[in-house]
């Protein structure tokens, strides 16, 4: 390439970068970046327009719009007044953010006297002329907030963040509103009122649609509804907000288990222990699925697992004799239901799981305590009826065993194994052997 070329190649990409690096080419560049809500960017960018014409007002004003665009007033005013001093032409600009100030000291003024109103009209009047200045929508929403309408005051805490994210009072405010919705739905699920819990859990997305725990409490409520679909699509959108929250990992993988999925259960509850190495439920449940799934060894290694993690949890004591009864290891079944029960003494199965154990040891005083107190804690499990039967059968009770033995038939579950045993009493030859 000749001298001459490299020359004029030279001059052509200096001519480019001094024309690209013009103030007005760097204002019209911030600008839309402003629109974009790219402010850092465009800060930057209108910085180097003023150290390119540090007398370049327009850059001055624009700088003064960011500066109301990220809620700092101050600021604002700041560079308005500068941006008159390089010209006066843009003193209507700087006289509209002094009119800002007054109008906000208006509204602080009316709040304090209660007049909700008058403070709204104040903050409206600036949001109109000044769409872009989240401080406005923020204190109408701290307006609402004082009267108690979380649901107006939610509304304007969101149009806050939709003019500017990082907004910290706003964000503050509407976590406040938010955890409102949350407990209203908390205290209405509690109540039985589902339509409203429903109601307040979606409130609280629909103003702020990261706002995990809401989705998780619908998750949860659709999963008593007995809706599988719905309570796993919303328990995956916890997950894609906060990954970690275990809680939801655990709910999704007992979904699969009340399905019947249990492979999908297994790795959802693997997942929530990996999460939450200490988490004892899901630990639980997990042990209880390798038992139904006949994985005895893999199912004990996971059940010990909670009870070194927490010896005062009894579900995992009783998971734990439930799968040394399956493998008939009596003994270890007995020893591990009579802590569980030690430890929780409201749980009628824990006390039926005892007393079948009692039973196939012939410990009949132990099994009849354990089968009496089942049927005190539910009436209606024919289970616990039926273990007293035998209790009673094996001590020699005859007449008594059957009269439990017809309690038993009346479930409807356990009307075969009870008629058996019903049999056994009214005809003993058929089954001497």
């Amino acid at each position: 390439m000749s001298k001459k070329l490299i020359q004029f190649s030279i001059l052509i990409f200096l001519s480019e970068t001094l024309f690209s690096q013009s103030p007005e080419t760097l204002l019209g560049l911030a600008e839309k970046q402003m629109a974009d809500k790219e402010l850092v960017i465009a800060e930057e960018n209108l910085k180097k327009a003023l150290e390119i014409d540090p007398s370049f007002a327009p850059a001055f004003k624009a700088l003064s719009k960011l500066a109301l665009q990220r809620g700092d007033l101050t600021t604002a005013n700041s560079f308005s007044i500068q941006a008159v001093q390089a010209d006066e032409d843009f003193r209507s600009w700087s006289d509209g953010i002094s009119s800002i100030a007054q109008k906000i000291q208006n509204g602080r003024t009316n709040i304090q006297k209660r007049m909700y109103d008058d403070a709204i009209k104040e903050y409206s009047d600036i949001l109109s002329d000044f769409p872009y200045f989240p401080e406005a929508a923020f204190y109408i929403g701290l307006a609402y907030f004082k009267q108690k309408d979380i649901e107006g005051a939610a509304q304007y805490f969101k149009k806050a963040l939709d003019i500017y994210p990082m907004h910290a009072k706003a964000r503050k405010g509407l976590n406040n509103v938010t955890k409102q919705f949350l407990n209203n739905g908390n205290n209405a699920y509690k109540r039985g009122d589902i339509e409203k819990a429903t109601e307040n859990y979606k409130k609280a997305i629909e103003f702020d649609d990261s706002f995990y725990l809401a989705y998780f409490q619908l998750g949860v409520l659709e999963k008593k509804m007995g809706r599988s679909k719905e309570s796993i699509k919303y328990l995956t959108n916890v997950i894609e907000i906060k990954p970690e929250h275990f809680r939801s990992w655990f709910t999704i993988a007992s979904v699969y288990e009340s399905d019947g999925n249990n492979l999908d259960a297994i790795k959802n509850y693997e997942k929530a222990i990996e999460i939450n190495p200490n988490y004892t439920k899901a630990y639980g449940n997990l042990g209880k699925l390798y038992t139904t799934q006949g994985e005895y060894d893999l199912a004990e290694k996971i059940l010990k697992t909670i009870i070194s993690i927490d010896n005062n949890y009894a579900d995992g004591f009783m998971h734990l004799g439930n799968l040394y009864l399956i493998q008939e290891k009596f003994d270890l079944a007995y020893d591990n239901l009579n802590i569980a029960t030690n430890l929780d003494d409201r749980d009628y199965h824990k006390y039926f799981q005892l007393a079948t154990a009692a039973n196939a040891l012939e410990k009949w005083d132990d099994s009849g305590k354990a089968a009496q107190k089942c049927t005190e804690l539910q009436k209606r499990f024919g289970g616990g009826w039926y273990e007293l039967g035998v209790s009673e059968f094996g001590r020699g009770n005859k007449t008594r065993a059957k009269r439990y033995f017809d309690e038993a038939h009346k479930d409807r579950d356990w009307r075969e194994l009870a008629a058996r045993k019903i049999d056994e009493i009214n005809n003993p030859q058929k089954y001497q052997k």
